[in-house]
């Protein structure tokens, strides 16, 4: 088995993981019920192969240039050699998608680190030895926050994924 051989699963992989992902964070940003439940390290299982291949093939596929080639690059051209020259709209794309990754990252800082456990009738968190109770409308919210945090976190990994694994890259 070779790179290319293995490539079209591991993109299937990660854009079918990417989708999904949308999904449960666009439905709970709706105020949905989430339609699968995902842990932190539930994703990062996902994540983790399919982001080593995509590093290793970024390693064996990208043409090595001169270091005076490199420099003379502004930062949007190395980006686009290194990703292997996608259309605007996938980098556009992929670009936002890590502007929802910061946001995501702000509300998981802000918040969303916290999912409430149902504890003796109750929700709550415990926090150093403070014991804070929600109602079922405060864990809800709560609850939406936290999926939401880490699905969007992730989608920026699986987006970068998803890109450099498309069947349009080429050799620059």
């Amino acid at each position: 088995m070779n790179l290319q051989s293995i490539k079209p699963i591991v993109f299937a992989i990660s854009l079918l993981t990417l989708l999904v992902l949308c999904w449960v964070n666009f439905t709970t940003l709706a105020g949905k019920p989430t339609p699968f439940e995902f842990s932190f390290t539930q994703i990062f299982f996902v994540l983790f192969p399919v982001w080593a291949f995509t590093i290793h093939y970024l390693n064996e596929t990208t043409p090595k240039i001169s270091d005076e080639s490199i420099a003379s690059m502004n930062v949007l051209q190395k980006i686009r050699r290194l990703f292997g020259n996608p259309p605007d709209w996938a980098l556009v794309l992929t670009a936002g998608f890590y502007l929802y990754a910061l946001y995501s990252l702000f509300l998981f800082m802000t918040g969303g680190i916290v999912e409430p456990q149902y504890f003796n009738g109750q929700y709550q968190v415990n926090n150093h030895g403070k014991i804070t109770v929600y109602t079922e409308a405060e864990y809800q919210m709560q609850h939406h926050l936290h999926i939401r945090s880490v699905t969007g976190f992730f989608m920026a990994f699986f987006s970068v994924s998803t890109l450099v694994l498309a069947p349009w890259r080429k050799r620059s």
